[in-house]
């Protein structure tokens, strides 16, 4: 009993933790990297990218063999050393923190570094009772439906990395969402818990200094002399899912608030730096803006780039567009495309693509009486439940026939 409850707990985490990674291969590539600068590989972004993939896909398919009892023997070692590996990386993160958060769980689930060892503290013993135990699972059909079972799963990981890399994440778990209202989403509620601190108080007494807080200070005793005061963050407050949205004119004018509060739908393409950018579907950009001058719609290309670089991209492509500048890191969270194309309505985001499936302008003339988005959003559900119950409905067949 004990071995089955662990290599299905530890079966559900994995294939959590590999699928979460698997529909936003472009997020666990900026995680991957940020490690990668760490050790002084900079510029990794291929590299991060591939690495982003194979670490989701590993992870899946070691949870889907263990949640399954497909091949119990073979994952039992892998998950070990997976678990092994990681209790120790976390640990460092937790104790040196370089970087924020290690993203086990993608934008899907955030624990802090120290969260985030605990958890790999509870499973790492549950993987080695796994390992010990391996000889001990029997499965109900034969290797070859086993091995046949595992490559099902290998084939729906790998398929579900390839169409988030290529189009945008699956599902997406980030504050950028579609229907997001960005506004909102930088507003904390009146009633919201605030961050807390302890403040220390040095004082002075005939040469002598010490430490007060709130409850010990001396106020009745006037011959101390305040010296300094330090305050430790004991518990943080609300903090508001969108922050640092910020934008600007070529002048260093703050755009922001004419951005989010115009009447008419605005374009936002999202480009983190031009001169990375794809160039294979400017054309449709170009007509998009066409349609947008026709209609009366303002469009931007929000970038971090410098500006001798947008304008030289610019006139390399005969482009004409404006462009505002926005933090790389807030552009790469809110699309994952480069370029990529974000529709907002008063703030509100109501449709989101990437570069490799935008829409023809003539479809979005006029955006509000088009569900466009709505439309590949359902499709996106769909696909990923199709693609759910051909698989569990493959595992079943595997199990019943003789």
């Amino acid at each position: 009993m004990l071995k089955t409850i662990a290599r299905i707990i530890l079966g559900i985490v994995f294939l959590f933790s590999g699928f979460v990674k698997a529909v936003d291969p472009q997020g666990g590539a900026i995680k991957i990297a940020e490690y990668l600068e760490i050790v002084g590989m900079h510029q990794a972004n291929s590299v991060s990218v591939f690495l982003a993939i194979a670490l989701s896909t590993l992870e899946f398919i070691i949870g889907f063999m263990l949640f399954f009892g497909l091949m119990t023997k073979k994952a039992a070692l892998p998950a070990f050393i997976f678990m092994s590996f990681f209790t120790v990386l976390t640990l460092y993160s937790a104790v040196f923190e370089p970087v924020s958060d290690c993203g086990c769980f993608g934008d899907a689930v955030k624990l802090t570094n120290w969260e985030t060892f605990f958890k790999n503290l509870v499973l790492c013993p549950i993987s080695y009772i796994i390992y010990r135990k391996r000889n001990d699972y029997t499965a109900s059909i034969s290797g070859l439906k086993q091995s046949i079972g595992a490559f099902s799963g290998l084939i729906f990981i790998i398929g579900i990395s390839i169409y988030s890399l290529v189009y945008l994440p699956l599902l997406d778990f980030r504050p950028f969402k579609v229907g997001q209202n960005i506004q909102e989403g930088m507003s904390t509620p009146e009633d919201a818990p605030q961050d807390e601190y302890e403040t220390t108080f040095i004082m002075e007494k005939n040469g002598e200094r010490k430490e007060f807080d709130e409850d010990n200070f001396p106020y009745n005793d006037t011959t101390w002399v305040f010296i300094d005061q330090k305050s430790k963050l004991i518990k943080e407050g609300y903090q508001p899912p969108i922050q640092n949205f910020f934008i600007q004119n070529i002048d260093r004018l703050d755009v922001t608030q004419d951005i989010l509060n115009d009447d008419k739908p605005v374009f936002l393409v999202i480009a983190p730096k031009v001169e990375k950018a794809s160039t294979k579907n400017l054309d449709k950009l170009k007509e998009i803006r066409v349609m947008c001058l026709k209609n009366g719609y303002q469009f931007f290309v929000l970038t971090s780039s410098l500006v001798d670089n947008y304008f030289q991209f610019d006139a390399n492509h005969s482009l004409g567009f404006d462009y505002l500048s926005v933090d790389e890191t807030l552009l790469k969270t809110i699309c994952r495309g480069n370029p990529g194309m974000i529709i907002l309505d008063k703030g509100t985001i109501i449709a989101k693509y990437n570069h490799t499936n935008l829409p023809e302008a003539n479809e979005l003339s006029k955006p509000l009486s088009h569900s466009l988005n709505s439309l590949r959003q359902q499709t996106d559900k769909w696909f990923l439940l199709g693609c759910t119950l051909l698989l569990a409905g493959f595992i079943l067949i595997l199990y019943r026939i003789k």
